[in-house]
């Protein structure tokens, strides 16, 4: 499984490392070894690029949640 991966089966499990995502999203995928063009998909919501950086359309969903509910304030 890669970084990408890996990051969010985390992000699932552990509520700190959530409510750090939650308060700076960009900084704590940064930070725990996401590349630019990862943060960017996941920031953008574009189902087509995180398809093919997850490897798994079937994780894509939770990454697109995770995404939306940081969006509404």
């Amino acid at each position: 499984m890669s970084n990408f991966n890996d990051f969010f089966e985390k992000l699932g499990s552990d509520s700190d490392l959530m409510d750090a995502y939650k308060k700076d999203p960009e900084g704590v995928m940064k930070a725990n070894g996401l590349t630019d063009e990862e943060v960017k998909a996941v920031i953008s919501g574009d189902d087509k690029k995180l398809k093919a950086l997850s490897g798994d359309s079937s994780e894509v969903r939770g990454f697109i949640l995770v995404n939306s509910h940081n969006n509404k304030k």
